[in-house]
């Protein structure tokens, strides 16, 4: 656990609580996270669970912090960064998880840019199963990247890319679990349509894609070789395979990327 570090948190809606609650008694102590919310609801719950320390504004928050995790929503930063850029010291430095804000539009609302690691997390997040990916500004050292990934490494696994690579990440991971709660919904839904009841056919469909994944994980091999350790000669796996081939699988999670990768591209300020 970090014993010196103080980490300021704005903003503790979905994504902002899920990162406090995993780092609390993990990376960093109650006494040392300071939260601040425009919803006083939220920040009472969580002060409440947690133990962390509720602050009056962002002034007070960076005035007892080394560094902030902005974990507000891309809409709130025209009016959260200009209140940082006010308070905040030369050795203090920031990380934000706000979709579609470069690190070069955050830049912007200061005189002298401090370091600032972009981050790109997803939804799993919330059971500690998360891929967040992190990009460094141009004051952003290995140092900070170093930090920054201690705090997402807490809820889940990270990676670290050039930020020209943040668009595609959005179209894979960010909103990738939505692409396999479809497939799994489809995998229920067809084996309803085999006769098994709704309940058992969302089990197995759960709970398959969860074991492949476990096994791709551990194994940490190419997934044809599992594709190929289930296939046999002739086989009900050989059939349904040329099944999804023929109705085009491949191709439409291409194109699903794709176009979500293209859609991150319009909505990142930066363009």
């Amino acid at each position: 656990m970090e014993e010196n570090l103080k980490l300021g948190v704005i903003g503790i809606g979905k994504m902002g609580g899920i990162i406090v609650r995993s780092i609390v008694n993990d990376l960093l102590s109650p006494h040392q996270i300071s939260i601040v919310d425009l919803d006083q609801n939220l920040v009472s719950e969580l002060c409440n669970e947690t133990g962390v320390i509720a602050v009056s504004d962002i002034s007070e928050l960076l005035a007892t912090t080394d560094y902030i995790l902005c974990a507000v929503p891309p809409v709130a930063i025209p009016h959260i960064l200009p209140q940082i850029s006010e308070s905040i010291s030369d050795k203090q430095w920031l990380i934000s998880i706000a979709a579609g804000v470069s690190t070069s539009t955050l830049e912007s609302y200061f005189d002298s840019p401090p370091p600032i690691v972009r981050v790109m997390p997803n939804i799993a997040a919330s059971v500690g199963a998360a891929v967040s990916v992190l990009s460094a500004g141009v004051a952003a050292n290995e140092e900070h990247l170093t930090q920054a990934q201690k705090v997402f490494d807490t809820c889940g696994i990270t990676l670290i890319m050039e930020e020209r690579h943040i668009n595609a990440v959005t179209g894979v991971s960010g909103s990738g679990p939505a692409y396999v709660a479809l497939f799994i919904e489809a995998l229920a839904d067809a084996a309803v349509q085999v006769g098994l009841l709704r309940k058992d056919a969302q089990t197995l469909a759960i709970h398959t894609v969860l074991g492949a994944a476990t096994i791709m994980t551990e194994s940490n091999e190419h997934p044809a070789i599992l594709k190929n350790r289930v296939t046999t000669p002739g086989g009900t796996t050989a059939a349904g395979l040329h099944a999804l081939e023929k109705g085009g699988l491949r191709a439409t999670i291409a194109e699903a990327i794709l176009s979500a990768t293209e859609r991150a591209k319009e909505l990142d300020t930066s363009n």
